[in-house]
């Protein structure tokens, strides 16, 4: 076991204590935020040059499952700030040293960053930089932040800049945390303690170099993990946020199903006959899942492991494998919310509530059946768009 799972696994406690108050706060509390960053939970995807713990991404993957596991709105809040440190890595070493090495928190550790990719940002080129306007959806964790990014489309003389196909150029626009303005819109049904609310900047300068460009920028850091496909990385990812909250699905249910009278029955659920069938149905769901997922990670690991290239098809079995591994955690939380009958309704069951963070997971786009129609139509239909594998 990695020494930082092995570090959240004793932090169970801490984790799941709060959340009551992220329910209803609508973002995690502050302090086991605090708590989390100084134990470099979230530096986990930070490269070692700018101090952070570059861990292997099993390694890195398993963590966010288990946070998942505790608290399905702090796994959520993980896998935001790991995939867009691991996207940091094609910042310049300059904008990478300034905003994951230093100025947080932490003595040990440098900053904080989340965002949103969708190119919902509009920028003019200027002297030095760029200007940029814009509103994002989806800031998860974003009050916790040093630094929040955003997707941008970006002009130049009055064009906008695009591929050599005429798709805009998607620049991820990193912004300090004083330059935006989070918006207090967040209410769902599920995930609530992600705190994913809309952000704003208006007419904000960003310098020369604190950006990205999707598909473009060249990784400036060459080494395993960041020779990881960054999609491949993100939909894994999010698809261990399901996986987490389907596993302690399964544990849950297991102690209500043994403790569980049905009225009008002499046994308890466990000894259902078609309890036992749904269980090993959503057992066996999350296992294949896991595995299958995992799989896929350990084999494009290997590759990027020993500079042996990636190819489409290692691609797109990631994604394949994170779209349906969100599916099959999904459905396996349906079938026990559905056997554990009114029981599940009430609010202190706490399948009721994995069952409302499931389904909010599910939406996210990484890990949507739409990318699973992609990733098959990359195999079987000519002209397919790969942009995204």
């Amino acid at each position: 076991m990695n020494a930082l799972l092995q570090t959240v696994k004793g932090m169970s406690s801490d984790i799941q204590a709060v959340s009551a108050a992220a329910e209803q706060d609508c973002k995690t509390p502050a302090p086991l935020i605090d708590q989390l960053h100084a134990e470099g939970i979230f530096s986990m995807t930070v490269a070692k040059d700018y101090g952070g713990l570059e861990l292997d991404a099993v390694d890195s993957l398993s963590v966010i499952e288990e946070i998942a596991y505790q608290e399905s709105a702090v796994g959520w809040c993980s896998m935001i700030f790991a995939t867009t440190a691991h996207l940091g890595s094609f910042l310049s070493p300059v904008w990478g040293q300034k905003i994951y090495g230093e100025g947080s928190r932490t003595a040990h550790f440098g900053g904080i960053t989340a965002g949103a990719a969708a190119p919902s940002g509009k920028a003019v080129v200027v002297d030095g930089g760029l200007r940029v306007s814009g509103r994002w959806a989806w800031g998860s964790g974003s009050h916790h932040c040093d630094w929040i990014c955003g997707g941008t489309v970006v002009e130049s003389e009055g064009e906008v800049l695009s591929h050599d196909n005429g798709a805009p150029l998607v620049h991820v626009v990193f912004f300090e945390r004083d330059q935006v303005e989070l918006l207090d819109n967040w209410n769902p049904s599920g995930l609530r303690g992600t705190g994913s609310v809309d952000f704003v900047v208006d007419d904000v300068f960003v310098p020369d170099g604190r950006w990205t460009v999707l598909g473009v920028s060249k990784r400036q850091i060459d080494r395993p993990l960041f020779r990881f496909p960054f999609f491949g990385y993100f939909a894994s990812a999010v698809a261990m946020v399901p996986l987490g909250i389907a596993r302690r699905a399964i544990d849950e249910f297991h102690d209500l199903a043994t403790k569980k009278t049905p009225a009008g029955r002499s046994s308890t659920l466990s000894q259902s006959s078609i309890t036992q069938l749904h269980f090993g149905e959503a057992e066996s769901m999350v296992e294949a899942a896991h595995t299958y997922l995992l799989g896929k990670v350990v084999q494009v690991w290997q590759k990027v492991e020993t500079g042996e290239r990636v190819t489409l098809e290692d691609k797109r079995q990631l994604r394949l494998a994170a779209s349906q591994a969100t599916q099959l955690s999904a459905k396996a939380v349906d079938l026990l919310y559905n056997a554990a009958g009114g029981t599940a309704l009430q609010g202190d069951c706490l399948l009721q509530k994995l069952f409302r963070d499931i389904h909010a997971a599910t939406q996210h786009r990484m890990v949507s059946p739409e990318l699973l129609r992609l990733s098959a139509a990359a195999r079987i239909s000519e002209g397919a768009n790969t942009a995204q594998l």
